[in-house]
């Protein structure tokens, strides 16, 4: 009964969400809140919406500041080169500007944080596409796509999390994945082509209507849009540009390599950032109310993502749909789990948290292949193929920082964006079978 009931609250969740009829913020409150009571737990509902507000403060407090920090350097101009570098390449051509999107992503989110990728990234190509008059729909699509891409490596917190969950070695997981990475990173890189054709022809059907026919009061796609900048002049600082970049450095490194929390090092390189470049208090405050609608909204999400999730961790129910979908798994058909633990990744990761999947329902179905002589290693790379498709779902709280940043509604990007998130993980599978990354039966 627990399992049918989550599954209608993740149901109504997603309807009210696509459908347009509630805020993100009132569905991911909402939703847990009247379930929850229909669950019988009303009189713990208290403890458990603090507990999950609890388990994401200190993913809210990384994500504010790090959207601080990274916003005051790109206000003193530490990013003004490399966006020079891809405005260059871009030549005002939508095709390109969507090829950099990709490229710059799969680049940055290297260091396996995807906030701090997305502000870079938005930092640096958001005025590109608005000048254009380029859908920033398309930046959302494309950056998601690329940034789950590149979250397969060993130091991403998917493999982590899978390698974990079965006590093995990261090396031994990731190691058969380098190639089906490579072949999502180059789907992403088609895909990305297609787009932007799409929307450079879209753009060209666009001028000769405007051409033909202007329309009182309206500029042609190209007109530049006026406060696109990122970061005002006076407050430049180009005599601090090594020293930026040090600090970035600085904080990039530990961050990396995984020996600081994450919460100190933005926390830290915020107020060290502040110092250095605008020691003034009237100019630290006012560079705290620019950056605030940005960082505010977001944390809003998170923390009401966080009543969401905790409704399904307090009141049982991830732990009776983890428990459900095992039991769908045929006793003697261990051999097969590699292959099934992929195509359910595919909706599980998408509609519940990772930890969800990761830590209920892998170490049951590794269990059952393990009596048919199925490495662990094998069935951990089944559940991380998907991770394309997992970066735009709704638990991802990275992915309201991208839209915040963008002003940009979740349901407007999520109808392009699930199909390519779709073809891409579909892409890394296929590869992972070919290459025996994955086993077949």
């Amino acid at each position: 009964m627990l399992t049918w009931l989550t599954l209608a609250m993740l149901a109504a969740f997603l309807g009210l969400v696509l459908s347009g009829r509630v805020s993100v913020v009132v569905a991911l409150v909402g939703v847990p809140i009247v379930f929850a009571l229909l669950a019988g737990a009303g009189g713990d509902l208290g403890g458990i919406v603090g507990d999950g507000i609890a388990t994401v403060a200190p993913t809210a407090a990384l994500i504010l500041f790090a959207v601080l920090f990274f916003s005051i350097l790109l206000d003193a101009g530490l990013f003004d080169p490399l966006i020079t570098v891809l405005r260059r390449f871009a030549r005002d051509d939508p095709m390109r500007v969507v090829l950099a999107t990709a490229v710059l992503t799969l680049l940055v989110a290297v260091d396996g944080d995807g906030s701090s990728t997305y502000i870079i990234v938005v930092s640096a190509l958001l005025p590109v596409y608005r000048r254009l008059g380029m859908r920033v729909e398309l930046l959302a699509v494309v950056a998601v796509m690329a940034a789950g891409t590149a979250t397969l490596l060993p130091w991403g917190g998917p493999v982590i999390k899978a390698a974990t969950a079965l006590d093995v070695d990261v090396v031994e997981v990731y190691a058969p994945l380098v190639v089906p990475q490579l072949a999502g990173a180059a789907a992403v890189l088609g895909l990305a082509a297609v787009l932007g054709s799409r929307e450079r022809s879209r753009l060209g059907a666009l001028r000769e209507r405007v051409a033909v026919a202007p329309a009182a009061g309206t500029d042609p796609p190209s007109a530049a849009v006026q406060g696109d900048e990122p970061a005002e002049q006076d407050l430049r600082r180009p005599r601090l540009a090594v020293a930026n970049l040090v600090l970035a450095l600085a904080v990039m490194a530990p961050l990396i390599a995984g020996r600081v929390e994450p919460v100190l090092l933005f926390v830290a390189g915020t107020v060290v950032a502040l110092l250095l470049n605008y020691p003034d208090p009237a100019t630290q405050a006012r560079l705290l109310r620019r950056h605030a609608p940005n960082a505010i909204p977001v944390t809003v999400l998170i923390f009401a993502a966080g009543v969401f999730t905790g409704v399904l961790s307090g009141t049982g129910m991830a732990e009776s749909l983890a428990t459900s979908l095992a039991a769908l798994v045929p006793p003697d058909a261990g051999a097969a789990v590699p292959l099934a633990t992929a195509l359910l990744a595919f909706p599980l990761t998408f509609v519940v948290q990772q930890d969800t999947f990761y830590f209920g329902v892998l170490p049951v179905l590794s269990g059952a292949a393990a009596q048919f002589g199925v490495p662990a290693e094998a069935v951990a790379r089944a559940a991380v193929v998907a991770q394309p498709l997992h970066a735009y779902s709704p638990t991802v709280a990275a992915l309201f920082l991208l839209l915040g940043l963008l002003r940009l509604d979740y349901r407007a990007m999520v109808r392009l964006g699930v199909p390519c998130g779709l073809a891409v993980s579909a892409v890394v599978l296929a590869v992972a079978l070919l290459t025996g990354a994955v086993p077949l039966p």
